[in-house]
Formats: C-alpha cells, structure tokens, sequence
C-alpha cells in the first residue's frame, strides 16, 4: 500500500513538472512559435530569444550574453541621398550660404574687437563728434558718395550739428546742413535751421498722374538751394509745436517732352506748371507732433527731449520702436517771390503706429505708416511740377522709379515686419501700397499702385546707420542703400 502511495505522488509530481516546463520547453523547442508568459508581477513578458531559460526563482533569464540572432532594430538606420531629399534641402542650403559670409565676419569683427577700431579712427574720445562715410545706392543717382561730418555737443552746450555730402560728377552732388538746438529738462524750445544745395543733369520727369505710363518719360536738368529755420516749443513732454519759415530756389533748364507727341499723357497737370527757367518761393507754416511711441528699456529716447539727436529731426531718435504711435500733421503757405503765378497751400498728415506680434516676443514688431499730402492752388495759382507729390522714392513706393507718379496729392500706406537678427542688425519685409490724385474724388482702391520687399538695418542703441533694401514691383525691381530711415 505504501509503495503503491510513493508510485502516485511520483507520478502526480511528474505530472505537475511537465505542466510546469511545457510552456518553456515549447518555446525553447520551436523558435518560430514563441508564447508570451508572464512574469512574476503578472504582466505579460515581451517575446524573448531562444538562449532564455526558465529559473524557478528569477523567472526568465539570460543564459548567454550573445544573442544568437541580430535583432532588427540594433541595425544602425541608412538611407541613400536621393534626388528629391536633395531638392528639398536645396533652399535651406541656399539661405544657408547666403549668409554664412555675414555671419564669419561677424563673428571675426566681434573676436577682433573691429567696431570698437573703426569707432576709435572715426570718433572723438568723448564719442560726440566725428564723421563717418556716405553712400547712396538707387536714391536720385544710381550711386553716390560723400561724408558727413557731426558734432552732438557744439560749443559744449548740447547743441547739434551736421554737415552731409554726396557727389556723383560735377552735375550731380547734394550737399546739406542741419544745425539743432534741442529742448533739455531745463528748456522747451528748440531751434533748427537746415539748409540743401542739390544738382541733378537727368532728372526724371513723368506728367501722366495715377495711370502715366513708364515708357512716356522725359528728363530735366535742375539746380536748387533751400533753407529753412524752424522753432519749436514743447507743450507737453511728447507734444512739440513748430513754426516754420523758409526759401526754396529752383533753376529748371532743358524740360523735354513726356510724351511722344511732345505733351503729357494721360490725367490732365496744372498749366504753366512745366516751363524752364527759375524760381523763388517762400514758404511759412505751422506744425504739431506727437510721439507716444515707446521702446525697451535700452531705447534711451523716451520723449521728444533728448541729449542724442540725429542728422534730421527728433522724430527719428527711436531707432528700434516696440509700440505705441506718432502723429505728425502741418500745414504751409507757399508763394513766388518773382510773380503772382505760384501760390499754393501745401497740408500734409501722418500717423505711424508700432504693434507687438501676440505671441512672440516684444522685438518682433509691425509697423503701421499712412501718409497723406495734399497741395492746393490760390488765386488762380498754380504748383510747380517739381512742388508737388511724388510717389516712388527711397522713402516710398519702394519698388518704382524715381518720381514715378507726381500730382498734387499723395496717399501712402506702408506695413514693415521688423525683428532683430542681431544686436545690431534687424531684417524687415515690407509692403508699399500708393497713388496721386488731383482731387479727394479720386482715390479709388483699384487706384494703388503697390511694392513688396526686404532688406537689413544696422542701427546702434541710440542711432541709426544704414539700410540696405530691395523692392519688387509690376515695373521691375530697384535695390536701396540709404543712410537714412523711412519711418
């Protein structure tokens, strides 16, 4: 009896052994089909290779530490470059290159401390005064250079001086004057008197308004000299009133036809408006500026007082504005001092506005400008061609010709994206969208004449350089390198 007992328990333990390894043995068996089992936390255990065998205290474990086989997913990734990965990359490839050069010599002028050399050569040790050169690519000449020579502590009173050339040839240069005495905390006027002698041998001219055609073009040489005294006083902290007084003398010789059949095309011009010879014209007006825009705290110009100006007028002491606007509005009365026939109001108005992109940081900006100018006869007068607006400038309608519509009004709207790329340095992408007109009932949306563009400004914290831009249009394209800001 008892053996048969010893014979059952050995065969109920040898039933509950081949119970126990029949799983195992299975898969250590047949490779191709492998069960998952469970581990000892219940969860199941992931397909294992055949090395594995089963310990009755560890559960699964590695008996070799060499697999058999390679597993797939240890085979280092390759792929061969094929013609369309490589058209994809192509333009990444192309930005890539194109500013790799700027890039090194930024990063070997910041190693050999270059502006630092170049301020030193050009700048007095205080870094009041000195000078600096000029050029000027696709302004009125197709190129021009010079100097200008500044001093922003004449006669140690704060006061501001500069002295602007650009020559061409010997008929074509433009020499300016800008002499300022700024308001401070302890005075609100200020004064300023400015002064240009420009000559020009091939000047363009187009007659034919909003809808002129570019191929009906003449030219006209032209000689001319103003100077101006403005005075202005500070009613509040960033509101500034001006009164202005001035002479402008023109010499006009040489006008050709602006059209084929030896008169002006298409909308009708002012008469008497478009002879050769000279002229003087007096001028005097009134006007108001206010400027709510503001910047970071390394924008140092916070009102219209400031101890930094710049070759121009206060409004361009904000280099890099984050929001906030400007308004500048006026108006003039001009009149011939040689005869009754030039009597004119000129009235102009512009508002600028700077907005924060949601979202991103405050340094990537829009800018918002519309500019209107509005010339207006008296007494049977009439405007000067060379007087009145004109659209397609550096300034303007980017993308055209010099003076490519003129008439006696103006509408300009312009957007730049602006965002910094260095410290120095900030890309813009902008649209120009404008047209003339003679009268208000004439300013129609399907009347715009419109550019696109971009391009690089280098600027310091308190000053501006230079820009460098290019600009598209249904005329063509023309390339910008001006030492002045648009807006």
């Amino acid at each position: 009896m008892n053996s048969l007992l010893t014979a059952k328990i050995r065969i109920f333990r040898g039933i509950v052994f081949l119970l126990l390894c029949s799983s195992p043995c299975a898969a250590a068996g047949s490779p191709t089909e492998r069960p998952a089992v469970e581990g000892r936390t219940g969860w199941p255990v992931e397909e294992y290779p055949r090395d594995f065998r089963l310990s009755a205290v560890t559960g699964p474990v590695l008996s070799d530490t060499l697999p058999g086989e390679t597993h797939p997913d240890s085979i280092p990734y390759s792929a061969d470059p094929s013609l369309g990965r490589q058209l994809l990359k192509a333009p990444s490839a192309l930005l890539h290159l194109a500013v790799l050069p700027l890039k090194w010599g930024m990063i070997w002028s910041r190693e050999h401390q270059l502006y630092s050399r170049v301020s030193d050569f050009f700048l007095n040790e205080e870094g009041t005064a000195g000078f600096y050169p000029n050029f000027s690519v696709g302004g009125r000449t197709p190129f021009a250079a010079g100097i200008t020579y500044f001093n922003r502590d004449l006669l140690e009173g704060g006061h501001s001086l500069d002295l602007n050339t650009f020559y061409t040839d010997p008929e074509n240069y433009k020499l300016g004057i800008n002499y300022k005495i700024p308001p401070t905390q302890l005075r609100r006027y200020q004064v300023t008197v400015n002064g240009n002698l420009r000559s020009n041998d091939d000047q363009n001219i187009f007659l034919g308004g909003n809808k002129g055609s570019d191929d009906q073009q003449g030219t006209y040489e032209i000689e001319q000299y103003n100077l101006e005294t403005q005075a202005g006083y500070l009613l509040r902290r960033n509101v500034l009133a001006t009164v202005i007084g001035g002479l402008i003398h023109t010499d006009i010789r040489d006008l050709s036809a602006a059209a084929g059949d030896g008169g002006p095309a298409g909308e009708p011009a002012a008469a008497g408006a478009f002879s050769p010879g000279n002229a003087t014209l007096f001028n005097t007006g009134l006007g108001v500026i206010v400027d709510n825009r503001r910047g970071l705290f390394e924008n140092r110009n916070t009102s219209l007082i400031s101890t930094v100006t710049t070759s121009y007028d206060f409004k361009q002491t904000k280099i890099r504005v984050y929001s906030g606007a400007l308004y500048d509005v006026g108006i003039r009365y001009n009149r011939s001092l040689t005869g009754d026939e030039v009597e004119y109001l000129n009235y102009y108005g512009d508002w600028q506005q700077f907005f924060a992109i949601p979202g991103l940081p405050p340094d990537r900006r829009l800018a918002f400008r519309v500019r209107l100018h509005k010339r207006y006869p008296l007494s049977g007068g009439s405007v000067p061609f060379y007087e009145q607006s004109i659209l397609g400038d550096a300034d303007n309608l980017r993308g055209y010709r010099q003076d490519r519509f003129r008439d006696l009004g103006s509408l300009l709207l312009t957007l730049e994206y602006r965002y910094p790329i260095w410290d120095t340095w900030d890309a813009v992408l902008f649209t120009d969208q404008g047209q003339v007109f003679n009268t208000y009932d004439q300013i129609g949306l399907d009347r715009f004449h419109g550019s696109v563009g971009t391009g690089l400004r280098f600027m310091t914290a308190s000053d501006f350089l230079f820009r460098l831009e290019i600009a598209f249009s249904k005329e063509g394209s023309r390339s910008l390198l001006e030492f002045s800001m648009n807006f």
